[in-house]
């Protein structure tokens, strides 16, 4: 599957999250190379914040579901008081992977994307 309009945004304050709601949304079972390249523009920006940056690492690392290790990372994402809820949306979707976004997560990662 292609995904048109997986083109890195980064010049608004929201793009980073919007991109990788788009990948999120997109995502089959792992990134796809496109993919890839969109979630490395957002790791090597200077503008996104750390949870932005470590969201795009493990979304990188997605085969077929999180690793106990990035688990753990969004977890603790998710416990803080002070994440974003563009950032709380993504984090709960990358946990909730399995092949592919769950259908409760996926209107929510559109909104965002489109």
């Amino acid at each position: 599957m292609v995904l048109l309009g997986c083109v890195p945004q980064l010049g608004n304050a929201e793009g980073a999250v919007d991109d990788m709601a788009a990948v999120l949304v997109g995502l089959n079972h792992f990134p796809s190379a496109a993919h890839r390249q969109t979630l490395e523009a957002i790791v090597t920006d200077a503008v996104v914040t750390e949870d932005e940056r470590m969201l795009a690492q493990i979304i990188a690392r997605i085969a077929h579901k999180v690793s106990p290790a990035d688990r753990a990372q969004l977890e603790n994402i998710l416990s803080r008081g002070d994440t974003s809820q563009g950032i709380r949306t993504l984090a709960t979707a990358a946990l909730n992977i399995s092949h592919k976004v769950s259908s409760d997560d996926l209107a929510g990662l559109k909104a965002m994307s489109d």
